[in-house]
């Protein structure tokens, strides 16, 4: 909740669409990951990634300080900035063994748009469907426009489900 001096519309005029945020993460192309390291410290890298069907599919090493934190702790909190609009998303992340077909197409397609031609990565579906990688279902998307603060202030909050 935000503070009253704050001064936050009672409606929802000016709010940001969901349709703006979605594409905000679908085309990002660094992610800032939070997860808790085992003393409860913050940790944040900057990583690569797809938002795929209200899901961000992700990759890197099981031995990295992410990788290990979120193992231990799966509550993390993503977030992509693009011109003057944000977006945040916390939920629940984890190791995925592997995709399904039609999701590592699109998983893979991202990739290849995002990371291809600047930097020569481009993995394919097959990749995703055999080796897997992590995924975080979001349980709440906080969005916002910082030139139309505090009416374009937004909450999107998404079912829990037991599967990770």
């Amino acid at each position: 909740m935000l503070p009253a001096s704050y001064s936050v519309p009672k409606g929802d005029r000016g709010m940001t669409a969901w349709e703006g945020a979605r594409a905000m993460l679908e085309r990002a192309r660094g992610y800032w990951l939070a997860t808790i390291g085992a003393h409860g410290a913050p940790h944040v890298v900057q990583q690569w990634g797809a938002w795929v069907d209200d899901r961000w599919y992700f990759e890197g090493g099981a031995e990295t300080a992410w990788a290990r934190n979120l193992v231990r702790e799966p509550r993390i909190v993503m977030s992509v900035e693009r011109d003057t609009a944000v977006a945040i998303v916390e939920g629940r992340a984890a190791r995925v063994r592997s995709v399904p077909p039609e999701i590592a197409v699109r998983i893979a397609t991202q990739y290849r748009a995002k990371y291809g031609r600047i930097f020569g990565y481009r993995p394919t579906p097959d990749e995703w469907e055999e080796r897997g990688g992590f995924m975080l279902r979001p349980e709440k998307i906080l969005a916002w426009d910082v030139r139309r603060f505090p009416a374009s202030m937004t909450r999107f909050r998404f079912a829990a489900d037991k599967e990770t």
